[in-house]
């Protein structure tokens, strides 16, 4: 009991100097936080790529003793056996050719980092110093670009990682289902793996099917009926670009989320269904055009309280 008190007396005491403090800290931020963890996986591609290497390499190995067998005893070790294992440890050996393959075919030749999103900008503001608007505002400022490249390379990692679960299974045979060579698992994490690889372009391909164009209506201008005063309007606008922020990222993770659904649908993992995976894709790609989505209800029923640029 007495440290559960404790508890709640140490959490006013923060919601209290967060609020009422008026001294800034100058040590390091949220996004210096994110930025650090981004830099830090720069080296995990390096031990991917280095298993990719060592995988490989073994595969190759494993092809040329599959292919003696073969010629020892024709009938019980197949042809396919060394084929198989030549063919994947090929590709792990040049995993980069593989990437901008599996790329290639879904987004055609783009450079690495290629983004079809474009964001119409933000708007200036002058907020109260001290005041909540402030702090939303300052919080998504800092965190909202950081947080977005953080998304972008884990799903980099996540299209390599899949990039060699896929070649993997081409050394399977044919009875194991949808995680064999040919199986409706072992295709999607081909086409995941993609996607991920080019996380702006194929949201991008989503946002130009739903809405037409690739613009992330972001600008929020409210109507001077609803409010008068144009001090007031201005800071309102910006904090509702904030919240817009944030519901942007939670539509990037859904995004992403619903890729390693439909992997795991055409895998046959219970608990996913392609239902689901849309809906995250769909989803997703609504929260993170937001703007066009306000604009089109609005449109539909006839009101314009706020309007997206």
């Amino acid at each position: 009991m007495l440290n559960r008190h404790f508890l709640k007396m140490m959490l006013l005491a923060a919601v209290m100097v967060v609020l009422f403090g008026h001294e800034a800290y100058a040590g390091p931020k949220l996004s210096n936080i994110v930025l650090n963890v981004k830099t830090s996986w720069g080296s995990f591609q390096s031990i991917l790529s280095a298993v990719a290497w060592l995988v490989g390499a073994g595969l190759g190995v494993i092809a040329i003793f599959k292919f003696k067998d073969h010629v020892d005893n024709p009938a019980q070790t197949p042809l396919s056996a060394g084929v198989k294992r030549m063919l994947a440890g090929g590709m792990m050996l040049s995993l980069p050719f593989m990437t901008n393959a599996v790329r290639g075919s879904l987004f055609g030749k783009l450079a690495v980092g290629g983004n079809k999103l474009h964001n119409t900008g933000w708007t200036s503001a002058t907020l109260s110093a001290g005041g909540l608007d402030k702090m939303v505002v300052d919080v998504m400022s800092n965190i909202g670009g950081p947080i977005e490249e953080l998304l972008v390379a884990f799903s980099y990692l996540s299209g390599i990682a899949l990039l060699l679960v896929g070649i993997s299974r081409l050394t399977k045979r044919l009875e194991e289902g949808p995680r064999g060579p040919a199986g409706f698992g072992t295709i999607m994490t081909f086409i995941a793996s993609g996607a991920l690889f080019s996380f702006g372009d194929s949201m991008g391909s989503f946002t130009s099917t739903v809405f037409g164009d690739n613009n992330l209506m972001s600008i929020i201008v409210i109507n001077s009926n609803v409010i008068t005063n144009a001090t007031d309007k201005a800071r309102i606008e910006k904090v509702l670009e904030g919240v817009e922020v944030f519901v942007m990222i939670v539509g990037y993770i859904a995004f992403i989320r619903g890729w390693f659904v439909l992997k795991n649908f055409a895998d046959g993992q219970q608990g996913a269904t392609m239902a689901q995976g849309l809906t995250f894709l769909f989803g997703g790609t609504l929260a993170i055009n937001l703007g066009e989505l306000i604009n089109a209800l609005q449109n539909t029923v006839g009101v314009g309280a706020l309007t997206f640029q």
